[in-house]
């Protein structure tokens, strides 16, 4: 028998309920047919972008060392084996400026001969090992994961929490690494709270997903990690996987406006992210592929495929089958915190876990006045007012935006899918964002003169 719950359900605030349209959630993942070349941006993760490493004309193996990083960051790794046809800094699709590699395939995929299973004998040690492997976030966030790991001096983790949520419409690809990969999953849980000691586990998945939260199940209980990992079944509702969101389900804390989950005595990781620095300590491949959720009414063959890392969307369009009508929107990610891409040679990047290709649903309706019914602050997950946001984003009014706490809004879109008057809130905001941060640089850059 299982012994007394460690974790109990709590409730929070606001959220939707769109439809899921998880039509791919019984498709096992598949491998893709490699492309001729990919081209690997150096900026996939949070914080500056990583150097290349290598230069033209350069043999490299797929996990070869092509990008390294100092201070907060990730390492980037080859993601087929080839031969480096160039190294630039320019332009991408999504807008970006960074320096990218490109790689010609030899058509042989050969992992590096070098690598090896890592070891370690302590946290820090297990910490390096985890930058090592080039993990960051892969729920879509991009954070490097060793990064997160490290607790600052004075505090401590008491829980680790592991996203299985998958909370986004249309994306099964967390889905399907439960479900093909339970046993990874919970050894990776099990590796990381014994190595940073943290007390227990708790892995959050949403209760449109039984046949998950019953396989996990079952492996805790035959590894006999009933007393340090609990899976939890939450009542399904976006963004019900957002960080703060889950936090607050699973252990009733709620972390502060501004705060990080750290200070709750949280470390929050993805499914799959645990899984893949298990499968790193396996077998010492880092991160050179992604799964990713291929779908929407254009696709000719949707489903669940790994990817690898670089390889354009109109490569791995082509590689599933092409589509079967023209699309009106291409999402990179789910269609409520995703991204509409126009250029389909944008490459996967690490944080990419779907491309949405539309046609049937894609036009949305033409923006009318803001009429003030307070849908979108009941909505929200954080209790914001987003209707005030909006209005301060168009305005550029930075002063109402510091007022209006803008830099906590997790851009989740509950506001812009309960607005009756189709006002396009989540992305008015993101530019808010920029609008308030640019504010903030101009203000502390004469005192940060003056001190140097």
């Amino acid at each position: 028998m299982e012994g007394r719950p460690m974790f109990s359900l709590h409730k929070t605030r606001g959220g939707v309920h769109p439809p899921q349209c998880k039509d791919m959630r019984d498709f096992a993942c598949a491998s893709i047919t490699p492309p001729e070349r990919v081209l690997i941006p150096m900026n996939m993760h949070i914080g500056a972008p990583a150097s290349p490493v290598v230069n033209e004309g350069d043999h490299v193996y797929v996990g070869t060392l092509i990008g390294e990083v100092s201070g907060l960051g990730s390492p980037i790794h080859a993601s087929i084996s080839g031969t480096v046809s160039r190294v630039a800094t320019e332009k991408l699709p999504t807008g970006a400026t960074a320096p990218v590699v490109e790689i010609v395939s030899d058509g042989k995929m050969e992992p590096d001969p070098s690598l090896s299973s890592p070891t370690y004998s302590n946290k820090e040690e297990f910490i390096a090992c985890v930058r090592d492997s080039g993990m960051v976030g892969l729920g879509g966030a991009s954070f490097p994961t060793w990064f997160k790991m490290r607790a600052p001096e004075g505090k401590s983790f008491e829980y680790l929490v592991v996203n299985g949520m998958e909370c986004e419409p249309y994306i099964t690809s967390d889905y399907r690494q439960m479900m093909e990969h339970s046993e990874r999953v919970i050894d990776g849980v099990f590796r990381a709270i014994e190595a940073l000691e943290i007390p227990a586990a708790v892995i959050g998945v949403e209760d449109n997903k039984p046949e998950a939260v019953h396989e996990l199940r079952r492996v805790v209980r035959e590894k006999g990690h009933a007393e340090r990992i609990e899976v939890m079944e939450i009542p399904t509702k976006y963004p019900a996987g957002g960080e703060k969101v889950l936090i607050k389900a699973t252990t009733g804390r709620d972390v502060p406006a501004g705060g990080l989950p750290i200070d709750v005595g949280c470390l929050v990781v993805n499914v799959t992210t645990i899984s893949r620095v298990e499968q790193y300590f396996r077998y010492g491949m880092p991160l050179t592929c992604k799964t990713v959720t291929v779908t929407g009414d254009c696709i000719a063959n949707p489903g669940n495929y790994r990817i690898p890392l670089g390889m354009s969307v109109r490569d791995v369009i082509d590689a599933t089958g092409g589509m079967v009508k023209e699309p009106r929107k291409i999402i990179m990610g789910g269609p409520m915190m995703g991204r509409t891409i126009t250029d389909i040679d944008c490459p996967i990047i690490k944080a990419n876990n779907a491309i949405v290709v539309l046609h049937d649903s894609a036009v949305l309706p033409d923006e009318t006045a803001c009429i003030r019914c307070g849908r979108c602050v009941r909505a929200c997950p954080l209790s914001l007012e987003p209707f005030a946001l909006d209005a301060a984003s168009r305005g550029h009014d930075a002063v109402a935006l510091d007022e209006l706490a803008v830099m906590n809004c997790m851009e989740c879109g509950s506001c812009a899918y309960v607005c009756p008057a189709h006002r396009r809130i989540t992305a008015s905001i993101r530019e808010g964002k920029a609008v308030y941060r640019g504010e903030v640089a101009r203000l502390t850059a004469p005192s940060e003169k003056k001190e140097a």
